[in-house]
């Protein structure tokens, strides 16, 4: 579900506020819609440094040859906090040390950023492939990275540094399609958790499977999909077609494998999410006005990924969309 993933994943926050640097006394006033730009890419910028963890990046310390895009994430990553060495070897020694976390969560990126550097991050942003979905794509782990390195780049483009060409926002960034030769990626299931069928289609013979009506694939406390009308399960792996994690969904994950429209998975679905709390949602819960203006967000970025909002819920951290194809 191409569509929608970066959504997903902006809108899964969990929580935890580090510091963000305060605005600067001698600047301009704001419209209202600037200041609500603002104020999203802060709780962006604050819940994508709070995602990132030790346990998420360990495997990708022990990479030799990293994906390109992966180790492009790395070095705006490296730029933006000041790490001198862009080679991987240098850059795994970044992750790795004791520091990294503190200074990615403790960035004062209003005052530290320069303008070379800026105009360096904008070039990476600006790639095909420094794209959320697509990189969700080839490493998950990474995702939170590169959209802590976009959030700041649009805060910048929007107060420090106007005077350039815009960078695009998270809530858009899967707007640009990637090259389709980078797309065909084997998807290895993230999670040992089983995945629940409704109707059970382990107690179907092969004519029933060829005709289940409203399948709907879940995972507890995660989320559920529903597949509209008739669906042929036959031959159908479905532990390689469907990605459904806590703030992420995916449905063919490698396109290369995708079938036309209305056969197989890729067909009409409804989507609900649980565990989609906002950032600062404890300041949320207390202030009906920011939930109705995180909710207006979630709709906004939903149709931005060409999904149908059905609900959203601060207050429960529940999303519900829905789609014609993935």
């Amino acid at each position: 579900a191409a569509a929608v993933t970066a959504a997903a994943t902006v809108a899964a926050a969990q929580g935890g506020s580090p510091s963000s640097p305060a605005p600067s006394p001698s600047a301009p006033e704001v419209s209202e819609e600037l200041q609500a730009e603002l104020d999203e890419c802060r709780d962006t910028i604050c819940w994508s440094a709070s995602s990132v963890s030790r346990e998420s990046l360990r495997d990708l310390k022990n990479l030799q040859k990293p994906p390109p895009i992966v180790k492009e994430v790395f070095e705006a990553v490296a730029l933006l906090i000041g790490h001198p060495d862009r080679k991987w070897d240098g850059l795994k020694r970044m992750i790795a040390g004791e520091t990294f976390l503190a200074k990615i969560q403790k960035l004062n990126y209003q005052q530290s950023v320069t303008r070379e550097q800026f105009g360096k991050l904008r070039e990476y942003l600006s790639h095909a492939e420094f794209d959320e979905e697509f990189i969700k794509t080839v490493c998950v782990p990474v995702v939170p990275l590169a959209t802590w390195c976009r959030a700041i780049g649009v805060y910048l483009s929007k107060t420090k540094f106007i005077d350039g060409q815009e960078v695009r926002p998270v809530a858009g960034a899967g707007a640009a399609s990637p090259p389709s030769k980078h797309q065909h990626h084997d998807y290895v299931p993230s999670s040992d958790v089983q995945m629940i069928f409704d109707p059970d289609i382990s107690l179907m013979g092969p004519r029933e499977l060829r005709h289940v009506r409203e399948l709907t694939i879940s995972r507890s406390e995660v989320g559920s999909i529903t597949f509209h009308g008739e669906t042929d399960c036959t031959g159908l792996d479905f532990a390689r077609i469907v990605r459904l994690e806590v703030g992420e969904v995916l449905v063919y994950p490698d396109s290369s494998r995708k079938p036309p429209v209305g056969t197989g998975l890729n067909k009409a679905a409804t989507i609900t999410m649980y565990q989609c709390w906002p950032p600062n949602g404890s300041k949320l819960l207390g202030d009906p006005k920011s939930q109705e203006r995180y909710k207006k967000k979630i709709r906004q970025m939903t149709e931005a990924k060409n999904a149908r909002f059905i609900d959203y819920e601060c207050t429960t951290g529940i999303w519900k969309f829905s789609v014609d194809q993935f």
